[in-house]
């Protein structure tokens, strides 16, 4: 069976757990947190993978991987399960599955906010509350710096893509500049 189908199966059927005990939004928090971790800890899936690793050693890792401090129920619940169906190689789809999952259920909408220099919380606030608006849901930004744009913005939230960054604009004079100079000649 193919491994993104049972990563999605995981995901559903840990969202339906979850919420049934009113645990979805600390494990959505958790899962986050989980896929961050894997994603910039590209040896984890190795570690927690091997059979040379104890289970209560993986079962510790992948508690500390979601910052898991306290025994949340929900998430170590899951945890035990992946790792009695040797399924640990899976953790960062399921983890991804579930955010999106939860997302979808919620109607939560996510953001990309690029800018050249870090941007205050009072104006990315603002900006998220004006998407929410369009939206009609919620949103959430992720705030990227991306010196190269030299200054402005980019704003991408679903299919709608914003640039007002001044290297945007300047790659839009200079296609402006070429196609007018073929005219000519």
């Amino acid at each position: 069976m193919n491994e993104g189908h049972i990563a999605k199966r995981y995901a559903k059927a840990l969202l339906e757990y979850a919420a049934a005990r009113g645990e979805d939004t600390a494990l959505y928090d958790r899962m986050k947190l989980l896929s961050a971790t894997v994603a910039a800890t590209p040896h984890l899936l190795e570690t927690i993978s091997s059979p040379m690793v104890p289970y209560a050693g993986k079962l510790q890792l992948l508690c500390n991987a979601a910052g898991v401090t306290a025994a949340e129920d929900s998430y170590q619940r899951v945890v035990r399960l992946l790792l009695e169906n040797r399924r640990e190689n899976l953790v960062r789809n399921i983890a991804l599955g579930y955010v999106s999952l939860y997302r979808l259920a919620r109607r939560i909408g996510t953001a990309l906010l690029v800018s050249a220099e870090p941007l205050p919380g009072a104006i990315i606030e603002r900006i998220r509350r004006r998407a929410e608006q369009q939206t009609k849901g919620k949103v959430e930004i992720e705030n990227r710096i991306d010196p190269s744009i030299k200054g402005g913005f980019i704003f991408q939230i679903n299919d709608l893509r914003l640039d007002a960054s001044v290297a945007g604009q300047l790659e839009k004079v200079r296609r402006q500049f070429i196609r007018k100079n073929k005219i000519i000649v």
